[in-house]
């Protein structure tokens, strides 16, 4: 059995053994749910759509921000 621990900022790495075995990289999507009181991760074949809506809308906000700090108008 392997362990881990939770850090300050909520994050909890996976065991290299378990990463290797399930062929995780740090670009894997883990999808993630809680079971009674368990944690279940599991990693995710193709992205749900919410994804890239939401890394769409950051950037969008980015974008907006720098040209309002640069008084540029659109």
């Amino acid at each position: 059995m392997l362990w881990t621990t939770l850090s300050s900022k909520g994050q909890v790495v996976i065991p290299k053994p378990v990463r290797e075995a399930l062929g995780l990289t740090p670009d894997t999507v883990l999808r993630v749910r809680v079971e009674g009181k368990r944690i279940v991760s599991e990693p995710v074949e193709e992205p749900p759509e919410e994804i890239f809506v939401e890394a769409g809308l950051k950037v969008t906000s980015l974008i907006l921000r720098r040209v309002k700090s640069r008084s540029i108008s659109l």
